[in-house]
Order: structure tokens, then C-alpha cells, then sequence
């Protein structure tokens, strides 16, 4: 089995390339990951698809 924990949003954010599907949780301010979604605008990659609840 694939070890799915990472240390570091950084880590976990690099699988993410341009042409990626990503889904973002949350219910309004309180469960939105505000960190992971700047880190990744941050870093980069183009043509994603964001699929959120």
C-alpha cells in the first residue's frame, strides 16, 4: 500500500502538475484549506481542474 501521509504541505502538493484534477473541501471559512490552496497557487501549475463541494 502507497503511504498517503505526508510531512509537509509542500510534499503532498508536489504530485500536483499542470493538467491536474483536484478536489477542495469545506463548508465556508471553516473547513476551506486556505494554506494548501495558496502554496499551490504559489507553485505554479496551469489548466487544473477544481472540483469543490
Amino acid at each position: 500500500m502507497i503511504n498517503k501521509i505526508k510531512s509537509s504541505h509542500i510534499e503532498a502538493l508536489k504530485v500536483i502538475t499542470d493538467g491536474s484534477s483536484i478536489m477542495v473541501g469545506g463548508f465556508g471559512d471553516a473547513g476551506i484549506p486556505f494554506e494548501l490552496i495558496d502554496t499551490l497557487i504559489e507553485m505554479g501549475p496551469t489548466n487544473l481542474t477544481i472540483i469543490s463541494n
